[in-house]
């Protein structure tokens, strides 16, 4: 009887270490699955209420912003911002005012942000879907989803509209796993801004913004990618995060994000290959401070 007991035990003790390392490895799955970046699917779509602060607009250059000194390399058409060797601060993003007459160009980023009252009026994104945006943005990705659904493609919506307090927890535990691996709190949240960003700062708060399908690395080698290429823009969308245009918006490359800028400028962004924050400075609509609105 003894000689059983101590073998049960034994029987026990190792199905608990089992339970217990597929549990630590199933956790581990989606932690990265759901913190990966500027990209958690919203639970709601409502703005939360966080003061903003009061600062002077900073001047977009037409130099790389990930640091002063830092540059494209020549035989390099992209920079891997999260393997640069200096991380610069996340700057304090100035509070901008929205222009409804061309609310489509808003821009939102690590310099500037949304009001934290900004209110979305939004609708669902495609037929079927719960995933919402700008309502007038839902119109022109309808629209889009249905061309592609007569070419046998299925642009299925996945993280849209985001509400301001999902964004925070979202940027917040990004945060934490960088603090997590080491990083001081200033690079954690340089960090985590490159991959999430803070709230206010991401075009899903804006319900600009649509990511498609999925957030799989390997989505720009899919037919859907391809087509979004080839066609998106005749629809108003742009591929917002661009791999060789890292070192100015400072956000990894993601060929799932597309954003809704109309279709004139979406054709322009397209014709020039600059990415939105260039586009807006060569045509001289970047963003003004709340308080100079």
């Amino acid at each position: 009887m003894k000689k059983l007991n101590m073998r049960t035990v034994w029987l026990g003790l190792a199905f608990i270490l089992v339970l217990a390392v597929l549990c630590f490895f199933i956790g581990f799955f989606f932690s990265e699955r759901t913190s990966n970046s500027d990209h958690i699917m919203p639970p709601a779509a409502e703005n939360g209420t966080t003061e903003a602060p009061t600062a002077t607009a900073p001047v977009l250059t037409t130099s790389p912003l990930v640091s002063g000194n830092a540059q494209v390399p020549a035989n390099s058409t992209s920079v891997n911002i999260l393997e640069n060797d200096d991380i610069v601060p996340l700057p304090e993003a100035v509070t901008i005012s929205i222009n409804e007459n061309e609310w489509y160009l808003t821009l939102v980023n690590d310099w500037y942000k949304m009001p934290a009252d900004y209110e979305v009026v939004s609708a669902n994104a495609a037929p079927g879907s719960d995933v919402k945006l700008d309502y007038r943005v839902a119109e022109a990705y309808t629209a889009m989803y249905n061309a592609a659904a007569a070419d046998g493609l299925y642009l299925t919506p996945y993280s849209g509209l985001r509400s301001y307090s999902r964004q925070e927890i979202n940027y917040e535990n990004k945060t934490q796993l960088y603090l997590s691996q080491g990083y001081n709190e200033t690079e954690a949240r340089a960090l985590a801004a490159m991959v999430i960003k803070p709230p206010g700062c991401s075009e899903h708060n804006l319900g600009l913004a649509m990511d498609i399908i999925d957030t799989a690395d390997n989505f720009y080698t899919t037919k859907e990618y391809a087509w979004l290429m080839e066609n998106a823009a005749d629809y108003g969308f742009i591929l917002r995060y661009p791999k060789e245009k890292q070192y100015i918006t400072r956000v990894e490359y993601e060929p799932w994000h597309w954003r809704y800028v109309g279709v004139e400028h979406a054709k322009a962004i397209k014709a020039s290959g600059l990415c939105l924050e260039e586009y807006l400075q060569a045509i001289g609509k970047m963003p003004v401070p709340l308080a100079q609105g």
